[in-house]
């Protein structure tokens, strides 16, 4: 069984940290190293050891980033240059390039989660790191994307051979939590925001509901924090929105899901990153019986009337929120619960077994 060596973009990204959890619970050798961003809490994880290989601010643009990755991505490189077997495990385009700058090796499985060229403003640029991420799926042994939509972007529906999705759904220990019962109906119809604040989308939404419908309650679940922490905190003034704090995924997932009717997962979607993600508030949503609004124009819209979990609106228009708040009837909300009950909830949970049994013909 061939050694995994992992090289994170972004130390602080419990997603990677999962993923390499995920290969040492198969019975897996890791080794782990990232990089650290300025200022971004983060701490050594439970069950591997993860050595820091260089750190930036998170504002420092790429062609900047280039030679601290460089130096870090060498060193790893050198240490592990007689393994014959050792696989690499590389998280991001910025990561994967600079890997592919530094060796001719083909022995890495590269993971997606973001769309990172798509947020460069140079359509000419933004067009040559396209055909290079193309590229770097070919080279590898396998490429793992955490939403369909990327794949749809990079190909359509012509994909290859040597590419799945896996989704970045809930921790398997949800199970072990108890799930609390809601009632809907009651008058104050209750959404939430269940994550990190930072979408003009969410302000706008929340403005809106607080602003016209003071029989309904707008619910923050998460720290305060970042670009837009001052436009949150002016929604303080009305009296039926209301701010929870940080909280502990997935311990506190079941009691928070327990006070809320709509989850509400609406993203800013000038950006093409958000239009193609698949967030993973679907398997939130579904897991506890929550209808789900989401942006217009967005894969995850797609996903979400195809299973008739919720609806979409252009978060943005204030005409279309207050139409659709005035659609939200009690009976269109207990149908689309409905609809969440009826998908296993099996397929809410971060269970890769199809994935493990691919690799091994490889590892």
């Amino acid at each position: 069984m061939s050694k995994i060596v992992f090289i994170i973009n972004s130390i602080s990204a419990q997603r990677c940290i999962k993923r390499v959890e995920e290969f040492i619970a198969h019975g897996y050798e890791v080794e782990a190293y990232g990089f650290s961003r300025r200022l971004e809490m983060h701490s050594q994880p439970k069950h591997f050891s993860l050595e820091v290989i260089g750190e930036y601010d998170n504002s420092l643009s790429f062609p900047k980033r280039v030679p601290i990755l460089k130096r870090g991505i060498r060193k790893v490189l050198q240490r592990h240059e007689k393994e014959k077997d050792t696989v690499y495990y590389l998280f991001q385009l910025d990561v994967a390039l600079v890997f592919k700058m530094l060796t001719r090796s083909n022995r890495y499985i590269y993971e997606e989660s973001d769309l990172m060229h798509t947020y460069i403003g140079n359509g000419v640029v933004r067009g040559v790191l396209e055909v290079i991420d193309k590229w770097i799926i070919k080279k590898s042994l396998i490429s793992v994307f955490t939403s369909e939509g990327f794949l749809m972007y990079h190909y359509g529906e012509k994909r290859p051979d040597n590419t799945c999705v896996i989704a970045n759904r809930l921790n398997p220990v949800i199970k072990k939590l108890a799930k609390h019962e809601k009632n809907i109906g009651k008058g104050n119809l209750r959404i939430g925001f269940v994550g990190f604040p930072r979408y003009k989308s969410v302000i706008s939404f929340a403005r809106i509901i607080c602003k016209n419908f003071p029989q309904y309650e707008f619910h923050v679940y998460g720290e305060l924090k970042g670009r837009y922490e001052k436009d949150f905190e002016a929604l303080r003034h009305f009296s039926n929105c209301f701010f929870h704090g940080a909280f502990f995924n997935p311990d506190d997932l079941p009691l928070i899901y327990s006070n809320i009717d709509v989850v509400l997962s609406t993203y800013d979607v000038e950006y093409e990153n958000v239009r193609y993600a698949e967030p993973n508030k679907m398997y939130e949503a579904i897991y506890f019986d929550t209808p789900i609004i989401v942006s217009e124009g967005t894969f995850l819209e797609a996903k979400v009337k195809t299973l008739g979990i919720g609806y979409s609106v252009n978060p943005m228009d204030e005409g279309a929120v207050v139409q659709l708040l005035k659609e939200m009837t009690r009976e269109s909300l207990l149908s689309k619960m409905k609809n969440c009950k009826n998908i296993e909830k099996k397929k809410c949970l971060n269970i890769n077994e199809d994935f493990f049994k691919r690799i091994e013909n490889f590892l």
